[in-house]
């Protein structure tokens, strides 16, 4: 049978929908038709959103503008007519971002163009990580979910559970992430690091451990995919190897003993890269250069990002940073080493544990997914934020 979620959403066409009507593939928890894209009306509205935020809180699926339906299977492809295809998706896609709390993440539109009926519509949803979501449009508050028989209201008994499902994964998100940095602060990592300070960079899709879910890293192995497995402050997936985890890169420090940087991609799509390098002696004062600390991290994360990407995985991710180790150092101002140097904005505690960034999409700048990072480790350093973003928010490391 002909499944569309078999195939990227940019790769579906005109054949694929009538390959659904031709396999008469039914209704049900993962797909559901429509001949008519939603009405302006307040009832029509609402039940597109009740119809997206099923999806989103069950299992996910999709679904399709321009098909007929008749008793749960697909008679016919209709098309949407001569429509403004841009125009329509921007019109769903603002109801979905204005009208569902919180908003879901990872859902995609497409138009897709038709012979002769105009265009179908097809909107592939993900099960979230984060639910469950309310519809709230026009004063309404009411949680949906689905079966094999469709959408359902969610009862008082079914919410507590979801909830209490929810706590549970994000709880055994930061419990890794905990693990993890005892881990790393006992010496037990991958590739023994030299001495000293380090900077703790996680990358953790939600829903991983439910899921359970392992990914093929094989064509990482490829020297065209080496550069996004570069460490921090690295430009290359030097000394790559597979291990039980996943696959291990490291930046030599000099000594074959020991290393400056690695990368552990985990096979569940975790992404973790520790490292040692980004801090400077100077006299008495110990320092983090911080236009390079920002730079290094903002590329660091731009490649894990599109690591994610290569293994197909969606939004939401937590980013974790910590920095380990690092009591009494001072944030250097500029690229020449001037810095806030009184015993009052020295960091004042051993590990700086900064609380998770909950990204919902992928496609936003490194730069600003850092940025309320970077502003807690100025914080601990006695500023009120990072001094090379602008009064529009831009990251600029001009120095002033």
């Amino acid at each position: 049978m002909h499944l569309i979620h078999d195939k990227t959403l940019d790769a579906l066409d005109e054949q694929d929908l009538l390959t659904l009507v031709e396999n008469q593939v039914p209704e049900g928890k993962f797909i559901e038709y429509k001949s008519k894209l939603p009405g302006k009306s307040n009832t029509d509205k609402k039940e597109f959103l009740a119809d997206v935020s099923s999806f989103s809180n069950a299992a996910g699926g999709h679904i399709i503008f321009g098909i007929l339906e008749k008793k749960g299977l697909p008679s016919k492809l209709t098309g949407l007519g001569d429509i403004d295809p841009d125009s329509e998706v921007l019109r769903l896609e603002n109801l979905l971002r204005d009208a569902i709390a919180p908003r879901m993440p990872g859902i995609s539109i497409r138009a897709i163009p038709l012979k002769t009926l105009g265009y179908a519509i097809v909107l592939r949803i993900p099960k979230s990580w984060i639910s469950p979501h309310m519809v709230t449009y026009a004063g309404s508050s009411k949680f949906f979910s689905r079966n094999s028989a469709g959408k359902y209201q969610l009862d008082v008994h079914e919410l507590r559970v979801v909830f209490a499902a929810a706590s549970f994964e994000s709880n055994r998100t930061r419990e890794f992430h905990t693990d993890r940095l005892g881990i790393i602060v006992a010496g037990e990592t991958p590739i023994m690091l030299k001495r000293g300070p380090r900077i703790v960079l996680h990358i953790i899709p939600l829903g991983v451990f439910e899921s359970r879910k392992r990914y093929d890293l094989t064509d990482f192995q490829l020297s065209k995919n080496r550069e996004y497995l570069a460490p921090i402050d690295a430009t290359h997936g030097n000394n790559f190897r597979f291990n039980f985890d996943g696959i291990l890169t490291y930046e030599s420090s000099g000594s074959t003993s020991s290393a400056s940087s690695y990368l552990q991609v985990f096979r569940n799509g975790i992404i973790e890269s520790v490292c040692t390098s980004l801090f400077s002696y100077r006299d008495n004062f110990r320092l983090i250069p911080s236009v390079v600390f920002e730079q290094e991290l903002v590329k660091a994360l731009g490649r894990f990002l599109v690591l994610l990407k290569k293994m197909e995985i969606d939004p939401p991710i937590f980013v974790m940073l910590s920095l380990l180790g690092i009591s009494g150092f001072a944030m250097a101002s500029t690229s020449k080493g001037s810095f806030y140097g009184t015993e009052y904005n020295m960091i004042d505690r051993n590990d700086l544990i900064i609380p998770e960034i909950l990204v919902e999409d992928i496609a936003q700048s490194p730069d600003q997914i850092l940025r309320p990072a970077f502003d807690a480790v100025w914080n601990s350093a006695g500023q009120p934020n990072s001094p090379h973003y602008d009064a529009d928010g831009n990251w600029n490391l001009m120095e002033s």
